[in-house]
């Protein structure tokens, strides 16, 4: 009578290597492109962060990371127009630095 290992024999032929190509693969493959903003957009992120950085009130951002949208609480300390960043403290009192070209949204953090 023949005898078979079942699915033992088939546990072998995954290599670490394949493994972790396969892992990024599926990282790529959930990855979004950049959302456009048009006008009238642009210009209610303008007044949301000016207004908040007037009244020192914590703005909730959306911001597009390499594929992904990543979320930040904070207030915005300073708009540093020469370099297009935001310097915003988090809820830590930490200084983070936002592109204003990563932003995708703004709300106020109520």
């Amino acid at each position: 009578m023949l005898r078979d290992r079942g699915t033992i024999k088939w546990t072998s032929l995954m290599l670490p290597e394949h493994l972790t190509q396969l892992k990024q693969d599926l990282i790529d493959e959930s990855k979004i492109g950049k959302p456009s903003l048009d006008e009238q957009q642009i210009e209610e992120i303008d007044l949301i962060v000016s207004e908040a950085l007037e009244f020192n009130k914590e703005l909730r951002f959306k911001l597009f990371n390499d594929g992904f949208v990543e979320n930040f609480i904070g207030k915005v300390h300073y708009i540093n127009f020469e370099q297009q960043k935001l310097h915003a403290k988090d809820q830590h009192n930490n200084t983070v630095y936002i592109n204003i070209k990563d932003i995708i949204g703004v709300t106020y953090n109520d």
